[in-house]
């Protein structure tokens, strides 16, 4: 399956066997995955079987030709495959973390996603707000700089993203861990999805369903690769400036 109109780049993903091959002049890239063992922290059920690996991480994905404006701009471009399956009754999912102190942008290129982000209150047991967005192919989702957000895999398809993200940004794993995921769980109940709120969170509000939005003075819509951005790469300098992002997640 070929996704290089919907990513911008001559990529090839194997639905067979979940792989992707890159058959473009690219610079180096670095490949991770995340076991069940690592996972299990973050899971509703620690003790839980069942996928394993849960996703897999491509970062520092460009073509030879864009290193210097990548460079130039302190970015960084990423793949996310985030295989379908569940933990016990938990849907796959990425570990979660909070961004310190940049945003960052998502983009499904195949497959839909749920992301979940939260904002903590006075500390990470406390939350002030949820947010739950579904997206499919070619939707973007900002994460706003504060945030933490993880990504679940409801569906029985592989799920694979892209995302713009600035090279000086922090990634802060360690309340996700130490609370044993997200404020809240996506779980199975048969053909139907639970909503779960973590007990070991102190607080958290009930959460607020939103969609996908194009910004189009961004030039971030549907129709367009993330990647492609590369070649107007000052549209992505809010990654580095989040205050010059002209959106509302100030009032988030």
């Amino acid at each position: 399956m070929s996704l290089e109109k919907i990513s911008g780049l001559p990529i090839w993903f194997d639905k067979k066997n979940n792989k992707l091959e890159f058959r473009g002049n690219f610079s180096g890239m670095k490949k991770s995955e995340r076991s069940l063992e690592e996972l299990r922290p973050y899971l509703e059920n620690s003790k839980a079987d069942g996928l394993d690996p849960i996703y897999r991480v491509w970062r520092q994905i460009h073509l030879r030709q864009d290193n210097e404006k990548i460079k130039a701009a302190n970015l960084r471009y990423d793949l996310t495959l985030i295989l379908p399956g569940k933990i016990g009754n938990e849907f796959s999912k990425t570990a979660g973390h909070y961004h310190l102190p940049y945003p960052e942008i998502f983009e499904v290129l195949c497959g839909r996603a749920h992301f979940l982000v939260q904002k903590p209150d006075k500390d990470s047991k406390n939350i002030s707000k949820v947010y739950l967005a579904e997206a499919g192919p070619g939707e973007k989702f900002i994460v706003p700089p504060g945030f933490g957000h993880n990504t679940i895999n409801i569906f029985d398809k592989p799920l694979l993203m892209a995302n713009w993200v600035s090279k000086r940004a922090i990634y802060d794993y360690e309340p996700y861990k130490n609370n044993h995921g997200a404020c809240y769980y996506l779980t199975a109940d048969g053909d139907l999805v639970d909503i779960i709120k973590n007990p070991d969170y102190e607080s958290a509000p009930d959460i607020i369903k939103i969609h996908p939005k194009e910004y189009s003075e961004l030039e971030l819509t549907k129709n367009r690769p993330l990647y492609s951005l590369v070649n107007n790469i000052d549209k992505l300098r809010f990654l580095n400036y989040p205050e010059e992002f002209p959106g509302e997640w100030r009032n988030w």
